[in-house]
């Protein structure tokens, strides 16, 4: 059965909370927050702090799944994350989902925390964070991260499942030994998916794990409207400056003639959000031709947004956590009609 998830917006934060109610409502099966110092705009860069986002959003819902999307050790400490899940985790009645990712510049440079090891930071940030929330007693003694018969109460009151977010061989190879989830973007495309899973799970197998017990979840950015044409003109833009900012850029840009030094700003890794970058950024928007990138992104009328999923729920995918990349005046209308128009699709499929 393929599952439902709605990634909140940054901010304004009625907007937040109103969203989460909404899809609650609609059936999705899950709602995540982004987990940034920074939020991701054009000109607005608002961001509320996840797990408190997520604690209030708990107390108004009651069905749906809650998680972030995705959260780092390197801000905050591997018990401090393992605390917070599991405070969510009780605030919710066992909803919680935790997703980590290595880290990105906008949310590390601009406060002085350091880039470099980030797989391996998170890697051994993980393994603390699961023992953690096993319940017992850990004593670490690792190369970023030590702790001395440390633990976290209560204990959580089930499972809280750990995804890890990630398109490269090392985050893939991570979750195979330690995820319960693996969360990539659309980015790699339907076959590559099938392909990434197929060996994630194979290395699963060979860590000893069962590789089926790995959800296989998908991060996309979406756009659906009534026909193919207007969803193009709503996100050629902004799909223009997320694919700018993507550490695999320069391969799209090749296709072009376009080096990637020219641009002048660095990808999402080292990228900070100030007046110079983001001038630097959209004057490159605008001049890139949106077929090159077009791939990246799910978009267009509701058929060929239905048709688009299928190719990843046929290479595996099990739950998707969809993204809107529009403007916030057009948020809740395009959640109202992925729900109307797309998941009832899947839904009656899978109940007929």
């Amino acid at each position: 059965m393929v599952r439902f998830g709605l990634q909140l917006p940054h901010d304004p934060i009625d907007l937040i909370l109103e969203s989460a109610l909404l899809a609650e409502k609609l059936g999705f099966d899950s709602v995540f927050t982004p987990d940034h110092l920074v939020g991701i705009g054009i000109r607005q860069w608002d961001a509320f702090e996840a797990f408190t986002v997520l604690g209030a959003i708990s107390k108004l819902t009651e069905r749906v799944k809650l998680g972030t999307c995705v959260s780092d050790v390197l801000r905050k400490h591997p018990a401090v994350i393992a605390q917070s899940a599991m405070t969510l985790d009780h605030l919710s009645g066992g909803r919680a989902i935790l997703s980590l990712g290595a880290g990105e510049g906008m949310n590390l440079i601009p406060y002085g925390i350091p880039t470099n090891y980030l797989v391996s930071k998170l890697e051994e940030g993980t393994e603390i964070i699961k023992k953690l929330l096993g319940g017992g007693e850990v004593t670490h003694n690792g190369r970023f991260f030590r702790l001395e018969r440390a633990f976290i109460r209560p204990k959580p009151s089930g499972h809280i499942p750990v995804w890890i977010a990630g398109n490269s061989p090392k985050t893939m190879l991570l979750t195979a030994k330690l995820g319960d989830g693996w969360v990539p973007t659309a980015s790699m495309g339907p076959e590559g998916y099938r392909e990434n899973l197929r060996m994630i799970r194979e290395h699963a197998r060979k860590s000893g794990r069962s590789g089926q017990e790995i959800e296989a979840a998908l991060f996309a950015y979406i756009v659906v409207e009534d026909s193919y044409e207007e969803a193009r003109k709503r996100i050629e833009l902004p799909g223009r400056v997320v694919a700018l900012l993507s550490p695999l850029r320069r391969k799209f840009l090749e296709k072009v003639g376009i080096d990637e030094n020219e641009l002048g700003f660095p990808h999402l890794m080292d990228f900070t959000f100030n007046e110079n970058n983001v001038s630097k950024l959209l004057d490159w928007a605008k001049r890139i031709p949106f077929e090159i990138v077009e791939d990246r992104y799910i978009f267009g009328s509701p058929d060929d947004v239905i048709d688009r999923l299928s190719k990843f729920a046929e290479a595996g995918a099990q739950h998707f956590v969809l993204t809107p990349l529009v403007q916030h005046k057009y948020y809740l209308d395009t959640v109202r009609r992925i729900a109307d128009k797309v998941m009832s699709y899947f839904k009656n499929s899978e109940g007929g």
